[in-house]
């Protein structure tokens, strides 16, 4: 549990860079348990829609009810303030309390891939329902009909995607907080973990509110870059001449980040906005001319609205946007202290050799 020396050795210490990671896994768990009750509380659960149901009876979409999100929400909110807890006490206090991290580690981590998959459920059921009333204004036949759990994770589908990609982010932020031993540095939480967690975000971003192929390409791409940074990040604490030549490595890794990130932004934004131009089109057609106004659309400029409404009219698009955009960020911050190690700089890779670069006794 970031001590390195076994699962309940002492190396506490509020210095250890495990403590940050475990700080941005319990936000994370706040945020989802934030979520899950402000979704609870939205009228089309709380409201007893056909007389003689109940608040926890299922819809259409499975889980959909109120005390699914309720429960969903305290089991995050008691697992953050346990997490706290622990993190404060052994690393701050008492070393013993982390031999409690590990089983807490293993049910954070459960509790965040069921979330995900709970959320990516109601997004397919939500999508799902979106491409045919995309069909019915294209081509005609019979208009879908949906049930209030069907209108309530289409209307919900931002918040939904938040508790979800928050999830996953989670589970790689619980993954560096077990893996960060007491000389690693700030860098591996302060910089490493937050590309890869926005790797895996972007990767959520991408894939589980649409299958519409672009996505699903760039989705799959962000997801094996994750992967691979988590992958050279580690081979880069080997030593010696391993260490420098991963250090290298992680700079291209870097350099493509750049490169990658770049493109979402641009791609997503030139799609974001002609998407929003068919809106204000179809918007200032004379009602006479609406039925007709989305079959005279090309196929092109059909597909720009179709992205743009699957994307629950552009806000997950903006959201994939800054995510992309704080990445590169990252990712030029990345390259420039990889370059940096690799030139002078192994001293920069594990805390006692940063103190002494650093000019720290």
């Amino acid at each position: 549990m970031g001590r390195g020396k076994g699962l309940c050795s002492k190396v506490g210490g509020h210095e250890n860079p495990a403590v940050a990671a475990w700080a941005i896994s319990a936000c994370l768990l706040a945020v989802i348990s934030t979520t899950c009750f402000l979704l609870a509380e939205t009228m089309q659960l709380k409201k007893v829609l056909v007389p003689g149901s109940s608040l926890n009876e299922f819809g259409d979409v499975m889980f959909v009810s109120y005390a699914s999100f309720n429960g969903l929400g305290a089991m995050h909110a008691v697992l953050c303030i346990l997490s706290v807890i622990v993190v404060v006490l052994g690393y701050f206090f008492l070393p013993q309390f982390l031999c409690a991290a590990c089983p807490l580690l293993l049910i954070n981590k459960l509790a965040c891939l069921i979330t995900c998959c709970f959320g990516g459920y109601m997004l397919n059921a939500a999508y799902k329902h979106k491409q045919l009333q995309l069909d019915f204004v294209r081509y005609g036949g019979v208009m879908p009909t949906a049930d209030f759990s069907t209108s309530f994770v289409m209307s919900c589908c931002p918040l939904i995607l938040l508790l979800s990609v928050a999830a996953l982010a989670c589970l790689i932020c619980l993954s560096r907080a077990a893996t960060i031993d007491e000389d690693g540095t700030m860098v591996d939480v302060m910089l490493h973990l937050p590309v890869i967690a926005g790797c895996v975000t972007m990767a959520g971003i991408m894939i589980l509110p649409t299958r519409i192929p672009f996505c699903v390409v760039m989705g799959s791409l962000w997801l094996v870059a994750a992967v691979i940074a988590a992958a050279l990040i580690g081979f880069q604490k080997w030593g010696g001449l391993t260490s420098k030549f991963f250090t290298l490595a992680l700079a291209v890794f870097y350099l493509i980040l750049v490169v990658m990130s770049a493109i979402c932004v641009i791609a997503q934004g030139v799609l974001f906005v002609r998407g929003r131009q068919q809106v204000i089109n179809y918007r200032r057609t004379e009602n006479a001319h609406r039925k007709t106004f989305f079959k005279d659309l090309s196929d092109q400029d059909f597909n720009y609205y179709k992205y743009f409404m699957l994307h629950h009219e552009g806000e997950i698009c903006l959201a994939g946007i800054v995510i992309s955009a704080l990445l590169f960020v990252y990712s030029v911050m990345g390259f420039g202290f990889c370059i940096r190690a690799f030139l002078g700089g192994s001293n920069a890779i594990t805390r006692g050799n940063s103190n002494t670069s650093s000019g720290k006794e």
